[in-house]
C-alpha cells in the first residue's frame, strides 16, 4: 500500500510540473521585448546550434545543462567540455562544463558561461534628437555559473534541476540575478521516442544597474521537445520554445552519422523572419549546419548559424570523456 501511495504521489508531482511548464506555451506573452538579462537566451553548444538549437527531448545529452537538466542523467562517463562562440557584431563568448555521473541513478554537473560584447562606440543624443559620436567606446560582459542535480526517477522518467547566478555588466553599471532551471525527460513505451519539458531562468534580480533600483524582468523560458531516433545512425529533434519577451519559436534539427567518426547536422529556427532586412543573405535566415568528429575519448563539434543580413555565428566545441 505504501509503495502504491508513493507511486501515486510521484505521478501527481510529474503532472503538476508538466502543467506548470506547458501552460505558458498556449498563450502569447503581452510584454514582448521587455525583459533584461537577455544573454540568458544564448545557447552554448556547437552540437545543438548545428541542429537548430533543438535539444530539449534528447536523452543522454552532455550539453543538457543548456536545455533540459534532466537530460544529463544516464550519461555513462565523466566529461569536461568547452564551447567557443563567435557571435554577432563582434561579440563572443563560451562555456566550460563538467559532468559527473555518481551512479546509474544520479548525475551532477557544473558550468560557467561567459560573454563579451567587444568595443561599442559611445553616442549621445543632441538637442535635435540626432545621434552624435563622442569618440569614446564602452563594453558589456556577463558571467553565468550554475550547478545541476539530475536523478533517475523511474524507467520512464528522469528529473533535473539547476541553480545558477548571473553577473551582467554594461559600461560601469552592473546587476546580478539568481535563478533555477528544472525539467523532466519522459522515456516513452517506444524506445525511439523521448519527450522533454523544461523551464529555465525562474528567479529574481538581486542587485540593480542604477541607484533607483529599476527591476528588470528575467527571460523565463518554457520548452517542450521531442527526440526521435529515426535509425541507428540518424536522429531528429523538434522543440517548441516560448521565452518571456519573445514569440513562440519552433526549432527543428537532424543529425546523421555517415562514418563511425563523422556526424553531419542541419537545423532550422522558425523565427527566421526576425532577421529579414531585404539583403542578399535574408533567404538563409534561421538555417544552421554542423558537423562532429569523434576520435577515441575526444569529440570535436562545429556549427554555423545564419541570422540573415545580421550575419553568421560560429561555435566550436571540444569534449573529453573519462573512460571508466
Amino acid at each position: 500500500m505504501r509503495k502504491y501511495i508513493n507511486l501515486r504521489m510521484l505521478y501527481v508531482l510529474i503532472s503538476a510540473c508538466s502543467l506548470l511548464i506547458a501552460a505558458p506555451l498556449v498563450a502569447q506573452h503581452v510584454d514582448a521585448g521587455t525583459t533584461g538579462f537577455s544573454n540568458l537566451k544564448l545557447i552554448y553548444s556547437a552540437r545543438a546550434n548545428g541542429m537548430g538549437q533543438a535539444m530539449t527531448g534528447r536523452a543522454i545529452n552532455y550539453d543538457g545543462m543548456q536545455f533540459n537538466p534532466a537530460s544529463i542523467v544516464r550519461t555513462p562517463e565523466r566529461s569536461v567540455s568547452s564551447t567557443f562562440m563567435d557571435h554577432l557584431v563582434g561579440s563572443g563568448g563560451g562555456s566550460i562544463q563538467y559532468i559527473v555521473p555518481k551512479n546509474i541513478y544520479v548525475t551532477y554537473g557544473a558550468f560557467l558561461n561567459y560573454w563579451n560584447s567587444g568595443s561599442i562606440e559611445r553616442t549621445e543624443i543632441s538637442s535635435n534628437f540626432d545621434l552624435v559620436e563622442t569618440g569614446e567606446t564602452f563594453g558589456a560582459q556577463n558571467i553565468i555559473a550554475g550547478v545541476t542535480y539530475a536523478k533517475f526517477i523511474s524507467p520512464a522518467i528522469d528529473f533535473g534541476g539547476t541553480v545558477k547566478v548571473m553577473l551582467d555588466q554594461i559600461d560601469k553599471s552592473s546587476a546580478t540575478a539568481a535563478m533555477v532551471d528544472f525539467g523532466i525527460l519522459h522515456h516513452t513505451a517506444n524506445e525511439k521516442i523521448k519527450v522533454g519539458l523544461a523551464v529555465r531562468n525562474l528567479g529574481a534580480q538581486l542587485s540593480y544597474y542604477s541607484d533607483n533600483k529599476y527591476k528588470e524582468s528575467l527571460p523565463t523560458t518554457y520548452l517542450a521537445g521531442l527526440g526521435f531516433d529515426v535509425s541507428e545512425n540518424t536522429c531528429a529533434d523538434l522543440d517548441i520554445v516560448k521565452a518571456a519577451g519573445a514569440d513562440f519559436v519552433a526549432k527543428l534539427g537532424i543529425e546523421h552519422r555517415i562514418h563511425p567518426m563523422l556526424v553531419l547536422r542541419g537545423g532550422f529556427r522558425s523565427n527566421a523572419a526576425d532577421y529579414y532586412q531585404g539583403g542578399i543573405m535574408a533567404f538563409t535566415s534561421g538555417l544552421s549546419l554542423g558537423l562532429g568528429w569523434d576520435w577515441k575519448n575526444w569529440m570535436l563539434d562545429y556549427s554555423i548559424s545564419s541570422y540573415g543580413d545580421l550575419g553568421l555565428t560560429n561555435q566550436l566545441g571540444i569534449r573529453y570523456n573519462f573512460k571508466n
